[in-house]
């Protein structure tokens, strides 16, 4: 009834770019089908490969064979932009037209500051786009405690705004827009791949980019249909009629294990004022579960917000004016990032599972990898370095994004598992409490999705001398196979932290003498080094 009042606008890629309850019904269903999925399902084929070189291509009606066509528009625009100003010629194919959602993206200015470094956006064009900003933001969890922060995702920014202004100096510096065209599948030839659309047009070119998010049917074709091992559901609204609109909440927990539908769930809530107005506020409830397992639909899940929603913000749903309902869907793979699997096929942004398991969306982790994957894919394109196995260097393996997993699966609810309902809350706010006590160089690259070994280090060895009981009920939660395996990765997130410190310094002026291929090779593995380490992140900006 809520959502029949809402004028629900029209439909944009990415996620969160629709709000109807049509919308919210086909999702739902997509979330069945990726629960009753079975692994031996048949998966369409979109990628073939084609021995020998393209010929007897008809390139007529003027067309050109670009050197990147970039699949999905919202997020591929960025990626696009930051190419085209390096000198590729660049496309982009996008079924519906490129536009950003009207619902802000919360960010904080230091990941904005990443797409300046870049050099595709101004310092003025970001105070442009920000729409709100406000601190401090709240950690708490279940009464436990409340643990406050300053400028971690304190900025609304408008992705209309932003994605119009990438558009434009997109097709300023030479890029060309698809707009209406959908992907029917790729030819990979030996020295060119050709898209065809599902209109019956082909397009060619030297390297596909897939930013087609987290259902983008290529990557569905790499992982054969395979269930996600976790995913994020999240429902939310953006409402006006909030009196007390100063300050925000990053994860707060208001209640242990409770029924959602059929399913027991932790639920989480996220609160951000918006900048449409000053009692305005984007309110986010969302929880983490097993595919394996099942879970509520998006519509249970929506009717428990109703219920609870109300109490978390203290105010009354019937004096609140609803502008927009939000949900979404973010299934994340223990195998991430993926690597490339065809020759001139590269998955970047959500598709490569390059976004952290317990985010949800992934244009802070696109900004945060964009210099290195511009920088990657130019050199990779203008050195013709586009097999396979050259493409996979830019999605290497990171143990730090590997060993994020462990904190998914303890922030997820598990059916038949003898822990108390209140463990999850406990769990976190152990960890909270310590990465306070530790400082802002533990806490703050926490909060922005970066783990790090020696914070690591810190927060595990106070939280096992502070709170020791609560070490069996990690295993019970966790089950030894998955503590096994991360184990496995925290000694690599070590390694890298060591080889990046120590060892790249003294290779880095060899690197530079090496022949192209090799060249490239050896600073594909310093970057894997360096943000698998999760030494990207500069503290203090």
């Amino acid at each position: 009834m809520i959502m029949d009042k809402i004028s629900s606008g029209e439909e944009i890629g990415g996620a969160g770019g629709a709000y109807s309850y049509n919308a919210l019904k086909r999702l739902d269903q997509i979330w069945s089908s990726i629960c009753e999925v079975q692994s031996d399902s048949k998966v369409p084929e979109v990628v073939t490969r084609v021995q020998g070189p393209l010929v007897d291509y008809d390139l007529g009606d003027g067309s050109e064979i670009f050197d990147v066509l970039v699949c999905g528009g919202t997020l591929g625009i960025f990626v696009a932009t930051a190419l085209s100003y390096k000198g590729l010629r660049v496309g982009i194919i996008e079924r519906n037209i490129i536009k950003g959602r009207e619902q802000e993206w919360n960010i904080s200015r230091k990941e904005l500051m990443e797409l300046v470094e870049v050099g595709i956006l101004s310092e003025e064009e970001i105070e442009q786009i920000i729409s709100s900003d406000f601190n401090p933001s709240r950690c708490a969890f279940e009464s436990k405690g409340e643990i406050w922060v300053e400028n971690i995702l304190n900025l609304g920014i408008s992705p209309a705004k932003l994605v119009e202004i990438m558009k434009e100096r997109f097709v300023s510096s030479g890029g060309a827009i698809f707009e209406g065209k959908s992907l029917s599948s790729i030819s990979v030839h030996d020295d060119f791949a050709v898209l065809n659309l599902s209109d019956g047009g082909s397009l060619p070119c030297r390297l596909v980019i897939d930013a087609m998010g987290n259902f983008s049917p290529i990557v569905r074709q790499i992982r054969s249909g395979r269930k996600p091992d976790g995913v994020c559901l999240v429902v939310g609204t953006c409402a006006r009629g909030f009196d007390r609109n100063t300050t925000s909440d990053i994860i707060f927990s208001s209640s242990s294990i409770r029924r959602a539908g059929n399913s027991g769930v932790q639920l989480f809530w996220e609160g951000f004022p918006a900048g449409s107005g000053p009692t305005d506020r984007t309110t986010y409830m969302f929880t983490y579960v097993d595919p394996h397992f099942g879970g509520p639909k998006l519509e249970e899940l929506l009717e428990t917000f109703w219920d609870l929603m109300p109490a978390y913000e203290d105010v009354v749903l019937e004096n609140l004016d609803i502008m927009r309902v939000i949900f979404g869907i973010f299934p994340t793979y223990r195998n991430s990032p993926l690597p490339a699997a065809f020759d001139r096929v590269l998955q970047v942004g959500d598709a490569s599972g390059i976004q952290s398991p317990v985010s949800f969306g992934g244009f802070g982790s696109l900004t945060r990898h964009l210099g290195r994957l511009s920088n990657g894919i130019y050199e990779a394109v203008s050195g013709d370095l586009l097999d396979a196995l050259s493409l996979q260097l830019l999605n290497p393996y990171m143990p730090n994004l590997s060993a994020s997993w462990l904190f998914q699966r303890a922030m997820s609810a598990r059916p038949q598992i003898d822990v108390s309902p209140t463990f999850i809350n406990e769990l976190l706010f152990a960890n909270f409490e310590s990465m306070q006590k530790l400082g802002d160089s533990v806490l703050r690259p926490f909060l922005q999705d970066v783990i790090q070994f020696g914070p690591l280090v810190k927060t595990l060895g106070l939280v096992m001398i502070t709170r020791p009981q609560i070490l069996p009920s990690i295993f019970k939660q966790a089950g030894p196979g998955v503590i096994l395996n991360w184990s496995g990765h925290f000694v690599m997130l070590g390694y890298y932290t060591f080889l990046s410190t120590f060892i790249d310094p003294v290779l880095r002026p060899w690197v530079e003498s090496l022949p192209l291929r090799n060249k490239y090779q050896w600073k594909r593995y310093l970057e894997a080094w360096k943000y698998g380490a999760g030494l990207d992140y500069r503290q203090g900006e």
